[in-house]
């Protein structure tokens, strides 16, 4: 029983750490794809933050503490804590080249997309780097101040930003998941 209870705690940090990469499941563009220039009413840039995540979808709720750190969108790292657990996850990418480890297996391996892929997760961590920097991808587009929409995936996905409490919402409407990164 203990083993398995450590088991799905373990699986769930490791999904929300892709959650966290991905902010949701959604279809994107390689990497290299080109991002519009900083709007005045941007998101960051915010380089490196603490702070927690929260992620919300129709089966299940968790919540992580965040460590950050990415100066540029190609490359970067990240850590995740869950305090109940005491699991932790690491996080570091370059370009296309990702790698993870954590409490239970710590030594770093390489993790491909593809297998990002089999859990939902289509947003490469260069992306979420460029939006939390600043730069809002061009497919996203501006609905009112602090929320862009893109419908890249066929599908409705969301960035509401909240300046005042330094809350990120993303929203994938199709399967009814929520990230909600807060930067303290």
């Amino acid at each position: 029983m203990s083993r398995l209870h450590h088991s799905k705690t373990g699986q769930s940090i490791g999904l929300a750490l892709l959650l966290l990469l991905s902010a949701c499941s959604w279809n994107m563009p390689a990497p290299q794809q080109t991002v519009s220039k900083p709007q005045s009413n941007a998101i960051g840039p915010y380089p490196n933050f603490s702070g927690r995540l929260i992620v919300i979808d129709p089966s299940r709720r968790w919540q992580v503490s965040v460590d950050w750190q990415a100066k540029q969108a190609a490359s970067g790292k990240l850590r995740l804590s869950h305090a109940f657990s005491s699991t932790v996850v690491d996080f570091r990418w370059t370009d296309s080249y990702m790698e993870i480890r954590d409490s239970k297996f710590p030594y770093w391996r390489h993790i491909e997309q593809q297998e990002l892929t089999e859990h939902g997760i289509m947003l490469p961590p260069t992306q979420l780097a460029s939006i939390l920097l600043g730069d809002i991808p061009s497919h996203f587009h501006q609905k009112k101040q602090n929320t862009w929409e893109s419908m890249n995936a066929g599908y409705l996905i969301r960035l509401h930003w909240q300046s005042e409490s330094r809350k990120l919402t993303i929203s994938d409407m199709k399967h009814g998941r929520i990230a909600k990164l807060i930067i303290q």
